[in-house]
């Protein structure tokens, strides 16, 4: 893939989240004449996400970030995963819980801890579309975390969501609260001897969230990442692409996940 490389906002809506973005990012980015003939489209992640990132790959985009992915038709993303791997496109995820950048740079760490532990518990706070999308939230960031889950129940009320089921052999419950203040997401992971305590942050910004892991001797802090949600998902696209290596395994995992959600 010859440099530099165009990136692009599908809408109005998300052309100053990409300036934002774009000033931090290397000088192997910029913004095109015509957008487009951008290289990289920046889509919102609201309905038909997928469909229109078919579009672009179709159209000859390289590269496709979608913008706080939420629940849409699986098929769609799987076709999505398809025409991207015949394009050679890459196509990357800017997950606001589940694409961390502290959270992704110690997930290997954190996976080993977490075999220790026997609960996981997932508070949210802040607005959400619809119950389905904030049980989309929270399961999403136990896969990130490298947990196997199989869900059993949602329960919706007025203001909130529960999510319960498994996690490998693991209890795992989730719980969305609607609202404006004070929003994020605690992960507490509990086993004998051993906690683990995240605070994910989910606000787009490169403020890092706060990751702890505590047992009889104490509790240490991970060390923090100052990178936004985007920012990390501009560089994995570059990185991808540079290494010719396309993947489309996280949108099959995507896919999978609202499928999980949608048949209870």
């Amino acid at each position: 893939m010859p440099l530099p490389l165009t990136i692009a906002a599908e809408a109005l809506g998300l052309q100053h989240r990409l300036r934002k973005t774009l000033a931090t990012l290397p000088l192997s980015y910029r913004a095109p004449a015509d957008s487009a003939a951008a290289s990289i489209m920046f889509i919102a992640g609201t309905s038909d996400w997928a469909a229109r990132a078919t579009a672009a790959v179709e159209a000859g985009a390289r590269g496709v970030i979608i913008a706080d992915p939420g629940i849409t038709d699986p098929d769609a993303i799987l076709t999505l995963a398809d025409r991207a791997n015949q394009a050679g496109a890459v196509v990357e995820l800017a997950e606001r819980y589940a694409g961390d950048p502290t959270l992704l740079r110690h997930r290997a760490d954190l996976i080993q801890h977490l075999a220790a532990t026997s609960t996981i518990l997932i508070s949210q706070v802040g607005d959400f579309a619809t119950p389905a999308n904030a049980a989309l939230d929270m399961v999403r960031t136990a896969h990130a975390l490298g947990q196997p889950l199989s869900l059993t129940h949602i329960w919706q009320a007025s203001h909130a969501v529960v999510v319960r089921g498994t996690a490998g052999e693991k209890l795992f419950e989730a719980i969305a609260t609607s609202g404006t203040g004070g929003g994020g997401q605690r992960i507490d992971a509990l086993g004998f001897g051993r906690t683990l305590r995240f605070s994910l942050r989910g606000d787009g910004s490169a403020r890092p969230s706060d990751l702890r892991i505590g047992n009889a001797k104490g509790e240490r802090k991970l060390s923090p990442v100052y990178e936004s949600v985007d920012r990390a998902a501009w560089l994995r696209v570059h990185a991808a692409l540079d290494r010719g290596e396309p993947d489309g395994l996280a949108l099959r995992q995507f896919a999978a996940d609202i499928t999980m959600i949608q048949a209870l």
